[in-house]
């Protein structure tokens, strides 16, 4: 047999095994094949396979290498046959904890929880109603972040998945459990992240949780709805039950409504005179619709406008569609507040406005008339707090003339942020921090609260405060 016939015998051998791999591995997509021939005194047909081993075989014009090529060829298809069973395909989904922080609720009262960039508001009145039908009015309330394992995409999408993370109720991670007020109406928790402005979630269903905490088996259910705040807040207040959900990476960056405007420049004659006075210095403002609710950032604060807020006027219209703003102001010849001895300065202030109105007449309210609050969130330690500043006069470039320290506010503290629940009129606020040492003023309405990380080390931080009856700012 000359060389030409030999070189013949070569390539069909190498044709019928490369038909036959390329038969095999069209059944499984991840799998890759190359055969790579050069003639006419070598043959080299190389096979790779994904995560495991790559063999190459070469066959010279030899008739002894002729049989050694059929071995080789025999083996290759073994051991692909074997690499099958580790195909990502094939693989069940799991969410890993890796951290987790938790408060005991009180249902009076609510509480907040942060865990890395998740913040939790629970407001007063939120009570769990359990699988078994029984309504619970204190429950340890956890938020755990995790791992995705396993999951891919959402359906449709090439979309990357970053993490995970849950709540849970009395370490329970499942729909069985739901959110709920007095009347046992579903009544959502209060969800803010700062996160990338091309991220969002999922919601994913499907799950059974083992004894460790990890989640199995699952799928993505729907994508959920976020407000974009500005400054990288985005909030959520739609979810009712302890499930997962996984953030994945869009490439769409999140449009803000919120518009920014620059404040007018105060008189000489408002600077000169001795009157106090509040300054605007940072506007944000959105055009509200009171069945969507909405958010708005400026600063180091937040300001949440829940679903169902419509706004009562002083002439008793009821408002369905309405500019908020949240006005950011320095303060002026405003005094010192002596309480007990003990003196606090004020640091700065800001208000609520409706259609650029600050003022006492308007009030926050549901469909039926009833005060519903507005949620701050203020990005300050806990020992700052605050008093209600009125009998102000509004002057055409939106500063506030005159007024006076009326009452103290009620605040929740949490980790380097504090949260406001009660807040029903469109008025001033005065922050305010102690002279000398730590002097805690913050109401709170929270239990102690303790974060776990999973890992080689876990550390737990638990804080205690008191409470006292709130008031409407």
């Amino acid at each position: 047999m000359d060389v030409r016939s030999v070189g013949l015998v070569v390539a069909v051998v190498l044709a019928v095994v490369g038909f036959g791999l390329a038969g095999y591995f069209a059944v499984k997509p991840p799998m890759r094949v190359t055969v790579t021939t050069t003639m006419p005194t070598t043959v080299t047909t190389t096979t790779t396979i994904p995560t495991t081993t790559t063999v190459t075989t070469t066959a010279t014009t030899t008739a002894t290498t002729t049989a050694t090529v059929t071995a080789a060829v025999t083996t290759t298809t073994t051991m692909v046959s074997t690499t099958t069973a580790y195909q990502p395909a094939t693989m069940t989904p799991e969410l890993i904890p890796v951290a987790s922080s938790s408060v005991i609720v009180d249902a009076a009262k609510g509480a907040t929880l942060r865990l890395g960039n998740i913040i939790v508001i629970i407001r007063p009145g939120t009570y769990v109603m359990a699988p078994s039908g029984r309504m619970l009015s204190t429950y340890n309330f956890s938020i755990i972040d995790y791992e995705p394992v396993w999951v891919g995409s959402p359906p449709m999408t090439n979309e990357e998945p970053v993490f995970a993370f849950a709540y849970a109720v009395n370490g329970h991670v499942s729909p069985g459990y739901t959110f709920v007020n007095q009347e046992g109406k579903p009544y959502a928790v209060v969800t803010v992240v700062r996160v990338p402005g091309t991220w969002t979630t999922w919601t994913w269903l499907g799950f059974m949780q083992e004894p460790n905490g990890t989640l199995v088996g699952g799928k993505y259910a729907f994508i959920d709805s976020w407000d974009y705040a500005g400054s990288g807040l985005f909030v959520n207040y739609q979810f009712v039950k302890p499930v997962p959900w996984i953030f994945v990476n869009t490439g769409m960056p999140a449009m803000s409504p919120v518009t920014y405007t620059e404040p007018t420049t105060p008189s000489s004659s408002e600077v000169t005179t001795m009157e106090p006075e509040l300054i605007p210095v940072g506007i944000g403002t959105i055009t509200v619709n009171a069945t969507k609710g909405g958010a708005v950032a400026v600063g180091n604060l937040l300001a949440i406008i829940l679903p169902g807020t419509y706004v009562k006027t002083p002439s008793g219209q009821i408002l369905s569609t309405y500019n908020f703003s949240l006005v950011y102001q320095a303060v002026m010849n405003i005094p010192p507040l002596n309480e007990s001895g003990i003196y606090y300065w004020p640091v700065f202030s800001y208000a609520f406005a409706v259609n650029n109105q600050i003022s006492v007449g308007y009030t926050f309210v549901n469909a039926s008339g009833s005060p519903v609050p507005v949620l701050t969130v203020a990005f300050l330690p806990p020992w700052f707090t605050s008093w209600t500043w009125l009998g102000y006069s509004q002057l055409p470039d939106g500063a506030l003339l005159g007024g006076k320290y009326t009452f103290p506010n009620s605040w929740i503290p949490g980790d380097d942020y504090i949260v406001n629940v009660v807040f029903i009129k469109p008025v001033p606020w005065v922050f305010l921090a102690v002279e000398h040492g730590y002097v805690n003023m913050t109401d709170s309405m929270m239990q102690p609260s303790t974060t776990t990380t999973t890992s080689t080390t876990t550390s737990t931080t638990t804080t205690t405060t008191t409470s006292a009856p709130p008031v409407w700012g």
